[in-house]
């Protein structure tokens, strides 16, 4: 799949919901816009590859190599990359992640970040009351309309 079988691959948009690409060689491939999230990249070789936009949420990226990989805008949200090898905080900075995304400890995250969802979420006040709903004024139509089941319209009468 990499240059020795003819060159980079091209998935771009491509859906590789938990797929097993295990060991692949995926050197200069195009994942541009791809699903890959949940798929399982252990010790895969995406050096030089084009991740702008993928999704990569909760993908398996144990000792992934990320040499020279476009990460613009990849999401990376509950991802392990502690063991994730040639990863730089350059390419963190253009890729997206939150809380629950783990990086290995000579990397920082970007500010950016984004809290987990269960973050985000505040619980419903209890003390308010229910507001009543203002009643609303239902007309009958002038004449009731024919229908033509064969036009799908109403039939015009005079």
């Amino acid at each position: 799949m990499g240059p020795i079988n003819g060159g980079p691959i091209n998935l771009a948009a491509a859906r590789l919901r938990r797929a097993s690409l295990r060991f692949a060689t995926l050197s200069g491939a195009n994942f541009e816009a791809a699903d890959l999230s949940g798929a399982d990249l252990t010790d895969a070789r995406l050096d030089n590859a084009n991740l702008a936009n993928a999704d990569l949420r909760d993908a398996v990226l144990d000792r992934t190599d990320f040499t020279g990989a476009k990460l613009t805008g990849a999401t990376f949200s509950g991802v392990n990359l502690s063991k994730a090898r040639n990863l730089t905080e350059a390419q963190l900075a253009e890729a997206l992640g939150d809380t629950s995304t783990v990086l290995p400890p000579h990397l920082d995250k970007p500010s950016f970040w984004l809290a987990t969802a269960v973050d985000l979420v505040e619980p419903p006040e209890q003390t308010r009351e229910p507001r009543a709903l203002a009643p609303v004024e239902v007309r009958a139509p002038a004449r009731a309309a024919r229908v033509s089941w064969l036009v799908g319209g109403p039939l015009q009468t005079a």
